[in-house]
């Protein structure tokens, strides 16, 4: 249902209202340029609503809601709703592979057809043909786990490149968000079955290889890979609000996507993929997308990252590890930033160009999500929207640039 301009008075009063809630520590006054941003952006309908999380030093000193979750009802959203977090998920498959490789179970620089053989012998694209059929050429090297982890896997992702979205359609190939009740492992099979769009390490095009990666959790750990996750990252960070299915209970925290409208206004996302996280009878999880969470319980993975793998004295993931994920892993070269293991990290170039301190990553997700931890200035931020197409207000920067403000008066 579109929304139109006779319930921005509605609107201006509730996020109002709920941008009055004090932080956590310090006095509110020195956020008030922040809450003004999302006050803001509701009020001219750029976004439905949003939660943002700032915390410094190990301690949340800021977490507000802003908004809705349902316009249409008149929801307002809170501080605990529970996101669509999409490549968001992606920094948790890349923690349990190196959780595996620790233990023994497989090494990053492996062929990924040692646990799944349908991968061996890839072929790369040379021509799509009208009826969505292919010619390909054979590649002259295999993909390594180490390549699905940098995105220099050569598989892609169809809604970035138009030649591999007629390959996914025909093929019936699942990029997350599913409504079917086909496994994992089934869709993986029809991956490996699509040429490669160039050859293993030679590019990097971001992926469905995190989907890949997934399977071969599945594989090496014997555990289904959203129960890997659950046993493995979740709980031992404590991320008791973090589901791959939201139970019945709590579905209500679940925020609808929005989009904006060529007139100003917003309306329900015409995007059809939005209802995954309510499907009981699902048996396929994305290792690159299907992670449902709150700011807070994110923070807290971050946090872990942060503190070399520890969190709360439990050791959820060795220090050199976490150094894989947050240190440059492609020769390739990247501009203002480099690619670790799922996470973008901010380099020499980056940090004299923008606000991010070298050393700096971060994680955004399709439906407008997005974290980054600053090390040297010790401090994390997550801000989660449900938009897509993704929001072009800018909000993210905005806020990036209003949290770096806080740290300098």
């Amino acid at each position: 249902m579109k929304i139109n301009f006779h319930l921005i008075s509605i609107v201006i009063i509730t996020s109002f209202l709920l941008g009055c809630n004090n932080p956590q520590s310090t006095d509110a006054k020195t956020y008030g340029k922040v809450d003004s941003l999302f006050i803001s952006a509701v009020n001219n309908l750029e976004i439905a609503g949003a939660v943002a999380l700032i915390a410094h030093h190990d301690s949340i000193i800021y977490n507000k809601a802003f908004g809705y979750r349902n316009i249409e009802a008149g929801t307002k959203i809170e501080e605990n709703d529970i996101f669509r977090l999409a490549s968001m998920t992606k920094a948790l498959t890349a923690v349990a592979i190196l959780q595996l490789q620790e233990q023994g179970k497989l090494r990053v620089s492996d062929y990924v057809y040692e646990y799944l053989p349908e991968f061996k012998n890839p072929q790369i694209l040379e021509k799509v043909l009208p009826d969505s059929s292919f010619s390909a050429k054979p590649a002259e090297a295999d993909i390594t786990i180490h390549q699905l982890l940098t995105h220099t896997s050569g598989i892609g992702y169809g809604f970035q490149d138009d030649r591999y979205n007629a390959l996914i359609l025909k093929n019936n190939v699942s990029e997350g968000f599913g409504y079917d009740t086909r496994t994992a492992r089934e869709n993986i099979r029809k991956i490996a079955a699509l040429p490669l769009l160039h050859e293993p390490g030679e590019a990097y095009t971001y992926s469905l290889s995190f989907d890949v990666l997934g399977v071969i959790i599945e594989e090496v750990s014997g555990l289904r890979y959203d129960k890997y996750i659950t046993e493995n990252i979740l709980r031992p960070c404590n991320m008791n609000d973090s589901y791959f299915i939201i139970p019945d209970e709590q579905r209500h925290r679940l925020p609808n996507v929005y989009e904006p409208t060529e007139d100003g206004g917003i309306q329900l996302s015409s995007y059809p993929d939005t209802t995954y996280p309510c499907l009981n009878n699902r048996r396929f999880f994305s290792g690159g997308a299907d992670l449902c969470s709150t700011a807070k319980d994110y923070y807290l993975f971050l946090k872990m990252l942060k503190n070399k793998g520890q969190i709360n004295g439990h050791p959820v993931l060795q220090e050199e590890s976490v150094k894989a994920i947050l240190s440059k892993q492609s020769a390739l070269n990247e501009g203002e930033s480099y690619q670790g293991y799922a996470a973008w990290i901010t380099n020499e170039l980056g940090a004299q160009k923008g606000e991010n301190n070298e050393g700096s990553y971060g994680f955004g997700g399709f439906f407008d999500t997005y974290s980054w931890t600053d090390p040297k200035a010790d401090f994390s931020a997550v801000l989660l929207l449900q938009m897509y197409p993704n929001n072009n207000k800018k909000i993210h920067e905005k806020f990036q640039t209003l949290t770096y403000d806080l740290f300098q008066q």
